[in-house]
């Protein structure tokens, strides 16, 4: 009888055993595959059932789902976006999605509605993504600027550092949010927030703009003392439209560049000499001339993008890069209704 019992030290049962096994395993793990999915799936659903379906003038009724509308209907969202008709861009992405399940399409919503304003939707659906994907960068860069313009730099950070953790480069940004920080806090001197600024801007010289600019809004002083020769371009509209009692005629008469400036704007009647700064040297030939009506436009390039906007910003209004800042300035006459520039 015993001969009918499987030998445990025979080879080929041993073979036979591991294959049993492996193909139960293989069952199993494509089994649970399955389940997984469809609970992700009942779980999207159930997350979009959170948003007001009411907003989505797309409905089965009207325009039954094709295969190939997914493209073109992408491509009419981004239009609307573009255009700043984010209520349709928003209805056309959550028709998408309820008919494709595709977290590119949901996550291009949250964008949308990081843009929209409505960025306790963006949140949830940035956090969605990432309790899915956690390794997503482009979904931790969207969070890291949601949590900061709702002025939440500790979330912005902890975004940042799971960016650094996956190999990116995030120095720059986050001695931007440093300073967002600095800026923000309320119970924060404004002496020592003029020494934070200072330090920081030693630490980031990309910072150089916008710090420049918060210093003369606490401390005209230091701001002056942190004025370089060198840079005078990247901040010239700000010391353009600085009123006069915010001047110091003694550091601005040891600069060339500054005096040029000052000289062109009429607050110093010291002659000057060229400071290589073509609209400045060219305002201070025509009013060593006579003619006192010249005066600087100023427009807003972003060198990431190339986007010209007509007001200065921090972070580029369309691609969101972080001190891209360009100065560009024109020649005018002084209360020029027309709106001509004299170049």
């Amino acid at each position: 009888m015993d001969s009918f019992l499987p030998d445990y030290r025979d080879p080929i049962f041993s073979i036979i055993l591991i294959l049993l096994i492996a193909f139960a395993i293989s069952i199993a793990s494509y089994g649970w595959s399955i389940y997984r999915q469809e609970r992700l799936k009942r779980r999207l659903f159930g997350f979009l059932d959170r948003f007001d379906s009411g907003t989505c003038a797309l409905e089965e009724e009207n325009i039954p789902f094709e295969e190939g509308m997914e493209k073109p209907l992408l491509m009419l969202a981004r239009a609307y976006e573009k255009s700043g008709d984010y209520s349709r861009a928003i209805s056309i992405c959550l028709y998408l999605i309820r008919h494709t399940r595709d977290d590119e399409i949901l996550i291009y919503l949250g964008k949308v509605y990081l843009r929209a304003g409505f960025l306790k939707r963006a949140e949830d659906i940035f956090e969605e993504i990432i309790s899915r994907h956690p390794r997503r960068k482009d979904v931790l860069y969207n969070l890291e600027l949601l949590y900061e313009t709702l002025h939440d730099y500790e979330g912005a950070k902890e975004a940042l550092e799971a960016l650094e953790a996956q190999g990116e480069k995030i120095s720059r940004l986050s001695k931007y949010i440093e300073y967002r920080q600095i800026v923000s806090k309320n119970d924060l001197s404004p002496s020592k927030k003029v020494e934070a600024l200072c330090e920081l801007l030693g630490e980031e010289d990309s910072l150089y703009r916008p710090v420049i600019r918060q210093l003369f809004a606490l401390n005209t002083e230091s701001a002056w003392e942190s004025v370089k020769e060198e840079r005078v371009e990247e901040i010239m509209d700000i010391l353009w439209y600085l009123p006069y009692s915010q001047l110091q005629l003694d550091i601005i008469k040891r600069s060339k560049k500054l005096s040029a400036l000052y000289f062109a704007r009429g607050d110093i009647e010291d002659v000057v000499k060229e400071c290589g700064i073509f609209e400045l040297d060219m305002l201070c030939a025509a009013r060593k001339s006579g003619f006192r009506d010249g005066d600087m436009l100023f427009s807003y390039l972003c060198r990431e993008c190339k986007n010209s906007f007509p007001v200065s910003f921090e972070r580029c209004p369309e691609c969101m890069a972080v001190n891209s800042i360009e100065v560009e300035e024109s020649l005018a006459k002084k209360r020029d209704e027309t709106g001509e520039t004299l170049l």
